[in-house]
């Protein structure tokens, strides 16, 4: 989902972030977040992803438009993933131990989805730190493939390029 200027700001005085730890976080140039926060110019999607991406991981969600005209919004949601950055090797990949409404799972990210999402061929030692330059996204579309019901009877989930933002390949 993609948001406005105005839910931009306000999802950032409910976490009472600066445009700079909005910046850290999403891994995106401070002027970037100022000039969509003043409609001066659209943000590149990969970036504007990153964006949503680090609200929603902190617990945020959108409101978008509905049909009877009631205006977009942003409120706080109940985040049920716990995390940590202690991202593991694995043969072809990494994998990232999360738990999710106290259930400990396995998500193994492929060596495929962590270069295609910088387009780009990592060499094994740097695609940890490619993970943690857009972990928020990791965690977004870890979140959209355990809602999806994708996570496999020994706790492991797999993830693939439909449980990621449009945009984000």
């Amino acid at each position: 989902m993609m948001i406005s200027a105005a839910q931009c700001r306000a999802a950032r005085a409910l976490l009472d972030w600066s445009q700079d730890e909005l910046a850290q976080n999403a891994q995106v140039a401070r002027a970037t977040i100022a000039d969509f926060e003043r409609n001066v110019r659209q943000p590149m999607r990969n970036n504007l992803i990153s964006m949503v991406s680090s609200l929603e991981a902190a617990g945020m969600a959108f409101i978008a438009e509905t049909e009877d005209g009631a205006g977009v919004g942003v409120k706080f949601r109940k985040v049920e993933l716990e995390y940590s950055k202690s991202l593991r090797q694995a043969s072809d990949g990494l994998i990232l131990p999360v738990r999710y409404k106290g259930t400990a799972l396995s998500v193994y990210i492929s060596r495929d989805l962590i270069d295609d999402i910088d387009r780009t061929n990592y060499r094994p030692a740097d695609r940890l730190a490619a993970v943690q330059k857009h972990f928020p996204i990791f965690l977004r579309a870890t979140e959209e493939a355990i809602l999806k019901g994708k996570v496999s009877s020994d706790a492991k989930l797999l993830l693939s390029y439909d449980d990621f933002p449009d945009g984000t390949f």
